[in-house]
């Protein structure tokens, strides 16, 4: 195994990359002849500690790459310089081997923002072809013609004005917008980010827990496939010649397992993260298991978060949890990195060295990131700079700090009035134990408002009368600056937004919270967490409208024994062990099921399952608690082997409609 502290990081060697301009000249063939044994990257693999990959490695992975562009027919498009090739791969160290093999050649990455088969078909009947998934290690899959002679790169001029890659990003509209960027763009912001945010030491690092020469690893928690997640946790380390690891941190318990093995070999780690991602960081009683492996390492240099603005006490947890600076980025696909702030200092935006900012008469940006970096950019978002005095004349050339206004196209109509949705949230983020609101016109309600509001954790409603009390609350705020038509009529209370890895509040979000408007068999869903790909919370209320509530008691509807099993049996089938779910085998049994309070309507729970893999075959383990105390718990044994036949439980049968069988509860 080479050693894993190889001079990687020796001042010579950096020097030497950074004069390359590494993107633009192939930096990377560079470092792996200055270096052929030092880490590029850390191996990833499912219950075994990470292994160091060399940049020797790397390049051999690359040029396996160009064998299989090789192998192609002669008269396949995809061969010539210039061609344009469809590109996602799920790991880090797949899209890297792909990306240098496509820029070696001249061709052009056009990188989609998920891998759903109509995306990748669009894209792809625009293109050249799609590359193929490569091996965990990187590698093609297919067998490569060892008849044909060893790859040789071809002849490519340097020069930052060719395209490097197209991203995809969703447009106001619905539509997928493709987004070039040249390689003198991203050169651009990496040469920003260097000078900000350095991954050598530096002198004032000698007193810090790490030490003089401690080499950096770059981590993530972001898809590569955006333009932060790429710029930042990819290309930046990949040019400077620090190490990345070949998948994301998907769960907060991989994140802190990673720290805490490099740590133990005297390294340190630069993460890559979102707002999604920094709030589901563990709080309470989960703090001290998986946060204290970071704190007693306390190896974290910093944390980069770019997406949507991150709610203050996120960014104090995550500064408390990861013992680092947490440093947001504020920009766009379109403009790259805008402004950086660190909330512990400041909550006003700094605009990032060779950023222009105008704000009036609307807020617009220019910068050598854009496409036209002479042209101004007008932004969808609303800003005032903190003075409106003149400059220093020693600050003439620097951009004023800034406050966001939320965005200026959040007008909508109802009832043919305009209603300014970010109005609306403002006043209801002043009032008390209120974090943050999303308010959104509903397109099956007529467009009534629904709001989705972020409380603390003690103010959340856990029953009929709380809920209907804080609505009662927060409308009497409203009420004295709006119509009565800019009143929210939906309300979801949640203790965090459910934002996707790019930390954006997806329509697909919404749609879930709001489904059980629509589908009457459905609890409310509020939200989600996981520790890892086998267990999952779920976080649900009880909604009045719940089509199996009646039946049993004349006076008291609620929740049937077998409609909670149902539950956990759908929330199960989601769980993966080592790549296995319980979708392919075959019900047995249901196990020590208790049913120990009843579930009523409007109250809030929280339905834990986690899959279990022992002699007998595979069991998902559940318990669905509330404020009240535990209401069901029990296991869904399920068989080792496959089997077509039917399943004999009350879980086998869809339920469609209430069930008039006694229930557990009531026998």
């Amino acid at each position: 195994m080479p050693d894993a502290r190889q001079p990687a990081s020796s001042a010579t060697e950096q020097d030497t990359a950074q004069r390359a301009t590494p993107l633009i000249r192939q930096g990377w063939r560079q470092l792996a002849r200055l270096a052929p044994e030092a880490p590029a990257c850390w191996l990833a693999s499912p219950g075994q500690p990470l292994r160091p990959l060399s940049r020797a490695a790397l390049m051999a992975r690359v040029d396996a790459w160009h064998q299989w562009l090789d192998n192609l027919p002669t008269v396949h498009a995809g061969r010539r310089p210039g061609a344009r090739w469809v590109l996602f791969q799920p790991t880090a160290l797949g899209a890297c081997v792909q990306l240098l093999a496509l820029w070696e050649r001249g061709m052009l990455a056009v990188l989609p923002g998920d891998d759903r088969p109509d995306t990748l078909a669009r894209l792809a009947a625009s293109s050249d072809g799609q590359l193929p998934e490569t091996s965990p290690a990187g590698w093609p899959t297919e067998p490569l013609d060892s008849s044909t002679a060893p790859c040789t790169r071809p002849e490519i001029t340097p020069d930052g004005a060719r395209l490097a890659l197209e991203l995809c990003t969703s447009g106001s509209t619905g539509e997928p917008l493709r987004i070039a960027k040249r390689f003198d763009q991203l050169e651009a912001e990496l040469a920003v980010h260097r000078a900000l945010w350095p991954l050598a030491p530096g002198p004032s690092d000698t007193d810090s827990a790490s030490g003089p020469g401690t080499d950096t690893v770059s981590l993530s928690q972001v898809s590569h496939q955006h333009i932060y997640g790429l710029l930042v946790s990819l290309l930046r380390p990949l040019s400077e010649g620090v190490p990345f690891l070949s998948e994301a941190c998907h769960y907060p318990e991989q994140l802190a397992a990673a720290i805490a093995q490099l740590s133990g070999l005297g390294h340190r780690c630069q993460l890559v993260s979102s707002p999604a991602q920094l709030a589901r960081l563990p709080q309470a009683n989960d703090e001290s298991r998986v946060a204290g492996q970071v704190q007693h390492q306390a190896q974290v240099l910093r944390v980069f978060s770019s997406g949507a603005p991150l709610p203050a006490e996120a960014a104090r947890h995550a500064e408390h949890c990861l013992q680092a600076p947490v440093i947001e980025i504020y920009g766009s696909t379109e403009t790259g990195g805008i402004a950086h702030r660190r909330q512990h200092e400041t909550p006003h935006w700094t605009p990032l060295p060779e950023v222009e900012l105008r704000f009036s008469p609307t807020f617009a940006v220019r910068s050598p990131f854009l496409e036209q970096p002479d042209q101004w950019w007008q932004q969808a978002d609303n800003a005032a700079p903190l003075t409106t005095e003149p400059l220093p004349p020693g600050d003439q050339n620097e951009a004023p700090c800034f406050q966001l206004l939320g965005r200026s196209d959040r007008l909508v109509k109802l009832a043919g009035k305009r209603v300014s949705l970010s109005a609306v949230e403002r006043c209801l983020s002043e009032q008390a134990q209120v974090l943050e609101v999303r308010c959104l016109p509903m397109p099956t309600r007529d467009h009534r408002l629904g709001a989705v509001v972020v409380m603390e954790e003690s103010a959340l409603p856990q029953d009929h009368a709380s809920r209907r009390d804080l609505i009662a609350r927060l409308r009497r705020a409203l009420m004295p600056g709006f119509e009565r038509i800019a009143l929210p009529r939906y309300w979801r209370f949640v203790t965090r937004l459910p934002l996707n890895a790019q930390g954006k509040f997806t329509a697909d979000s919404v749609a879930r919270l709001f489904a059980d408007l629509d589908d009457h068999r459905l609890p409310r869903w509020l939200g989600e967490t996981s520790s890892g790909p086998q267990q999952l919370t779920l976080e649900a209320e009880v909604p009045d409208s719940l089509c199996y509530l009646g039946g049993h008691f004349a006076a008291q509807p609620l929740v049937p024994g077998v409609v909670m099993l149902k539950w956990a049996r759908d929330l199960g089938r989601r769980l993966r062990l080592t790549g296995v779910g319980v979708a392919e085998s075959r019900f047995q049994r249901l196990e020590r099921i208790k049913f120990s309070n009843l579930l009523l309507p409007g109250m809030r729970f929280t339905l834990a399952t986690t899959l279990v893999a022992d002699s007998h075959g595979l069991r998902v383990d559940f318990r669905l608690e509330s404020r009240a105390g535990l209401h069901a718990s029990g296991r869904l044994r399920y068989g080792a082997d496959t089997d077509s036949a039917p399943l004999s439980s009350p879980l086998s049968s869809p339920l469609s409609s209430p069930q008039p069988t006694p229930t557990p509860e009531a026998s």
